[in-house]
This record gives C-alpha cells, structure tokens and sequence, in this order.
C-alpha cells in the first residue's frame, strides 16, 4: 500500500510540474502580473491596453541585461509614455538589491518592478533566462519574444516597435 501511494505521489508531482511549465507564444494574451513597483504598487498589464507594452526581465548581474537597459530606456524616452510603455522586471533577486540598483538610475523612465523569487518569469511568462523581453500590441497580445541581447537587437526592436505603432494608427 504505500508503494502505491509512493508511486501515486510520484506520479502527480511529475504531472503538477509540467502543468506548471509556461510556453508563451506570439498571438497570446500577455499575463496580467508584472510584479511591485518601487514604491510597493502592482503593476498589471491590463493597465496599459491602448499601448506598446515591452516588459523585460533583467537582473543587475546580469551583463547584457545592463547593456540592453539603456536602448529600452531610450525607446521609451524616444516613443513617449502615450504611446509606448516599458516595464523592466527584475527577476529572482532581493528587494534589497532591486532598490540599491535602481537607485544608480535616477533619470531611467523605465517602469522598474520587483519579481520576488522569479515567480512571475517562471510561473507566468515561462522565464528561463535573461534577458528576456516580450513585445506586446496595443490590444494586449503578444507580438514579439526575444530572449538574450546582442547587437542586432536595437535595430530589430526599434522595427519591430515601429511596425506596432504603424498597425494601430
């Protein structure tokens, strides 16, 4: 008997992990959480219907999240807050390093939230690696997943941004 309920335990566990696992595709709803902003607000996606949303999960170790920062801090300076909201997500690490970060970005027009323990990457936006960034259109679907940052990435985001504002005007 408790061999069965071992392998009964076993069983669920492995079931209960895949469900948890998250692919998000292009086309999707984006997810409504985007984590606690600096002074302790949600902040939900829903609350930017009508907008380009980029949401990008970084963390401050992390060097090509800190080289990618500054072109999305750009983008967001460059499109303004009517048209383009960008919401820098910062995963797995503690509040206490979230704020002394953002901090050194006194002029960032970023959106910075906290995602305490990567909950939300992993659980809502299937985060397994950073950066990770999704574009979203203005009626809150998903049009763009880009994972990693190179070079090419600034040109890319900029057409991509672009064609998104084109769409809707």
């Amino acid at each position: 008997m408790r061999l069965l309920v071992s392998i009964l335990i076993f069983i669920l566990s492995i079931n209960f992990s895949h469900a948890a696992d998250v692919v998000l595709e292009v086309g999707q709803t984006v997810p409504v959480r985007l984590g606690v902003d600096i002074d302790g607000n949600k902040v939900l996606s829903t609350d930017h219907l009508g907008k380009v949303l980029v949401i990008s999960f970084w963390a401050s170790w992390c060097p090509p999240c800190r080289k990618e920062l500054p072109v999305i801090d750009n983008l967001q300076r460059l499109a303004g807050k009517d048209n383009l909201t960008v919401i820098a997500i910062n995963f797995g690490e503690k509040k206490r390093t979230f704020r002394r970060f953002t901090k050194l970005l006194p002029d960032a027009n970023l959106t910075f939230t906290h995602d305490n323990k990567g909950r939300i990457g992993k659980k809502d936006f299937g985060v397994k690696g950073i950066p990770h960034m999704v574009i979203v259109d203005q009626s809150g679907k998903i049009a763009h997943i880009h994972i990693g940052y190179g070079d090419e990435t600034v040109g890319n985001l900029a057409n991509e941004i672009n064609a998104l504002f084109r769409k809707s005007g």
